[in-house]
């Protein structure tokens, strides 16, 4: 898209240090004392009565009364992203945002070729487009204004004059959640879908329904599952971004936490109470989880495609998609859940020098080449409310 070139700041966007991006009402909330011994030690320390409360959540709760360019960034900050590294640094100047990678938060043995990455960081552009109409601003995109090589991946250049486009969308924002739990057997209406699936350029979403292909793909992400938990090195890397206890949480804000994995109430509270789990434990149940939750009620899979998944502009296009997807089936009361076992294996092996054994028949189950399936995602009606995911604050990812 082309950039307007702004030159004028009018009032309704121009902001200062003193009023730019300051989240509002923030305390510091206080551990209830629960039962006596350890049980009720572990209990505290794993977080099993502050869940999706203090800080590292505030963001999801405050979104709503935000305004102005605070509100447009905070959306971009609460995006889907691979693993919940939130992989962005954001710079804004009066009315101009600019999206940047952070290396230290790419993982390079779970996403050798950086799509998730940069697919995430198309979500957060995207979110941010969508959030811009309804807080009163029109937004111009540019990706890569410095060319591929920077870390400059986006620039978002704001005007005056929103729409009410994308209302529905952005009422969403602070709504999604992955949902790793189990889905209901009820079938899935892709209609709704329909009006998001071409709204970017390069990017198009093909639908898994039928259950044939299902199980064979079902079966394929198990297997893909259980070769990454068997790659020692890539286990541990994703490992390193497992957040075990509260003070884990509120020490990074970022990484997957229990409150993210599905489990029911009663599940997840005695999980809280027993030692965090080993690697190996971990690995276990995710494997577990994906024969026996994730592929088993599954009633459609996703799967963003576009031209080349190598090529840094697509991957972040993709990403756009992925985020309107998303919000889309929150919306509709949907369970999304990314699933990327599958490529993460394809680009591993490629990275390493060892044989693939994965693109053919992912080729096969897309109908096309295994260099456009660039993500991939199941859907269904969920029987639980997804947890929270923590989030940095904007002034640990913002720069004035």
């Amino acid at each position: 898209m082309a950039t307007n070139t702004v030159t004028d700041e009018p009032p309704e966007i121009a902001f200062t240090r003193r009023d730019a991006l300051k989240l509002t009402g923030l305390g510091v909330g206080s551990l209830a004392a629960f039962g006596v011994g350890v049980g009720g030690l572990r209990a505290a320390t794993n977080g099993a009565l502050s869940a999706g409360s203090g800080d590292p959540y505030d963001l999801w709760h405050d979104w709503t009364t935000m305004s102005g360019i605070e509100r447009v960034v905070a959306a971009g900050v609460l995006a889907c992203n691979p693993h919940n590294t939130q992989p962005w640094r954001i710079r804004v100047d009066a009315d101009t945002i600019d999206v940047h990678s952070d290396p230290s938060r790419r993982m390079p043995l779970n996403d050798a070729s950086g799509r998730e990455h940069f697919a995430g960081l198309g979500c957060a552009v995207e979110n941010m487009v969508i959030a811009a109409g309804p807080a009163g601003f029109s937004a111009d995109v540019t990706l890569f204004p410095d060319g591929i090589a920077s870390d400059r991946v986006a620039r978002i250049a704001l005007q005056k004059g929103g729409t009410g486009q994308d209302g529905n969308l952005a009422a969403a924002i602070p709504h999604r959640h992955t949902n790793r739990g189990p889905y209901t057997s009820a079938p899935v209406d892709l209609s709704g879908f329909t009006e998001q699936s071409s709204r970017i350029h390069g990017a198009s979403v093909l639908w898994i329904t039928d259950e044939q292909p299902r199980e064979r793909l079902g079966r394929l992400y198990v297997e893909a599952t259980k070769a990454i938990t068997a790659d020692t090195a890539q286990s541990a890397e994703a490992f390193t971004w497992f957040r075990s206890s509260r003070d884990s949480i509120d020490k990074h804000r970022d990484g997957l936490t229990l409150d993210g994995q599905g489990l029911g109430g009663l599940t997840l509270f005695a999980a809280k109470l027993l030692p965090a789990q080993s690697r190996k434990d971990g690995d276990a149940y995710w494997v577990k989880a994906t024969r026996e939750v994730h592929t088993a009620t599954a009633a459609a899979y996703g799967v963003i495609t576009v031209n080349d998944v190598m090529d840094r502009t697509a991957q972040v296009n993709g990403g756009r998609l992925l985020a309107r997807m998303h919000l889309t089936a929150t919306t509709l009361g949907l369970g999304l859940h990314h699933m990327n076992q599958i490529t993460e294996r394809i680009d591993r092996d490629t990275a390493a020098g060892t044989p693939d054994v994965f693109s053919t028949r992912w080729a096969a189950l897309l109908g096309r080449p295994a260099s456009m399936g660039l993500l991939s995602f199941r859907i269904g009606h969920p029987e639980r409310t997804p947890g929270l995911s923590p989030r940095r604050s904007l002034d640990d990812v913002v720069t004035i």
